[in-house]
């Protein structure tokens, strides 16, 4: 509030000195006021209960008063930029979803690693499974690690111009794939 005051301290300050420069100053000069934030501040009325409209009361109104129901994601063109930040959240909840499984079945399953790596392969899944599988395990943490480091570059204020967000999306993308394919191919 302090830094709006002072804005429109320093505009009227400039204003005035502006107006006692030039020949119609003192005919064009007026007593100004300076209003607080809270006086120039809308309010808001609270309504009673009889006034408070119900579920079917608000859809019906807005449907008599012909109002389209917005936003949508039928009508929302979706972006890059929102689509790699909401991927980034869900794999970190895979990552956690993992880690959480693979540390729950250490403590909960009967026996060692070994020998449960010994019942798999005597289950005798074939190459594109196992490859698969991998490439499932392996996408989530490549593609949260790179961009993770994407966000390291925005928290040092590099890469905000759209063209290079759009640049870098499509980068961390296509390098997330390609490392976890090669992850799954060792």
């Amino acid at each position: 509030t302090k830094l709006i005051l002072l804005d429109s301290l320093l505009q009227e300050t400039m204003l005035s000195a502006r107006l006692a420069r030039s020949s119609c100053g003192p005919l064009l000069r007026s007593t100004t006021t300076t209003l607080s934030p809270l006086q120039t501040m809308a309010t808001m009325k609270p309504i009673g209960q009889s006034e408070h409209l119900t579920g079917q009361e608000f859809w019906a109104k807005n449907k008599a008063l012909n109002r389209p129901m917005s936003p949508h994601l039928t009508i929302y063109k979706f972006q890059l930029t929102s689509m790699l930040s909401i991927t980034h959240r869900m794999t970190g909840l895979a990552q956690s979803g993992m880690l959480s499984g693979v540390g729950l079945g250490a403590l909960l399953l009967p026996g060692t690693f070994p020998m449960l790596l010994s019942q798999l392969s005597d289950l005798h899944f074939g190459g594109a499974i196992i490859f698969t599988t991998k490439f499932i395990l392996a996408w989530p943490v490549m593609f949260h690690l790179w961009n993770g480091f994407r966000h390291l570059a925005w928290d040092m204020g590099h890469g905000f111009k759209i063209p290079e967000l759009y640049k870098t999306g499509w980068f961390v993308v296509g390098l997330s794939v390609v490392t976890a394919l090669a992850l799954a191919a060792v």
